[in-house]
């Protein structure tokens, strides 16, 4: 670590991994986000998450969420290692749980569109793509308060933050959520932030300052 010239990383948080374990500063370049484009799409009553299903990601908070509050929750992905957290969710959902599996882009892009919220779980996740593809769509976000979901995430403007990794939080999230109106311009607004355009010009003008230099 200590031979590398110079670092790049894709959040401040781990940026801050970097400085703590490594003792090197880092030059923080978001990482690009893009989708598919898609027509109108009609805006639905469900919530969103979309992950590999595997432990340590938070789904089972969404699934016990969405149980107890009785609302809608599609989750897009698949089951990954030998299908045990699938297991163990599909026993905890009912009928207003829904496993889509495996999606393509475009599907994905539309259940961004329609989706009412989308649901970011992991508790110290790197950057997380995935919130900023929703807010791209016009999506507004409820995230765990934590890692690089700080970074993407306007609480209040894009999104809504819960702070303890419970069942019991993050219903309290989605609840002041059903309560506050965002605006999806502002959300697109945010995703935009994040263009593969804006990553291009950054990474170009890192190589240009530094070329030639050690």
């Amino acid at each position: 670590a200590q031979k590398v010239n110079y670092f790049i990383a894709n959040s401040k948080n781990v940026a801050g991994r970097i400085k703590k374990f490594y003792r090197r500063d880092s030059v923080v370049i978001y990482p690009p986000v893009e989708l598919p484009k898609t027509g109108e799409v009609k805006k639905g009553d469900y919530y969103l998450v979309t992950s590999r299903i595997v432990g340590g990601k938070g789904l089972d908070l969404a699934v016990k969420a969405a149980v107890k509050l009785g609302i809608k929750l599609k989750i897009a992905g698949k089951p990954a290692g030998y299908y045990l957290e699938y297991k163990k969710l599909t026993q905890l959902a009912k009928k207003n749980v829904e496993f889509l599996g495996y999606v393509t882009d475009e599907e994905l892009a539309k259940l961004y569109k329609g989706a009412k919220a989308f649901l970011a779980l992991a508790t110290d996740e790197d950057f997380g793509i995935t919130p900023v593809e929703a807010q791209l769509s016009g999506t507004p976000v409820i995230a765990f308060r934590g890692g690089g979901y700080k970074e993407s995430v306007i609480e209040g403007k894009t999104g809504i933050f819960f702070n303890e990794p419970t069942v019991e939080s993050l219903i309290g999230a989605i609840r002041k959520f059903e309560k506050t109106r965002l605006n999806p311009e502002d959300c697109i607004s945010q995703g935009k932030k994040f263009s593969k355009e804006r990553f291009e010009r950054q990474i170009r003008e890192f190589i240009n300052k530094h070329a030639g230099t050690s």
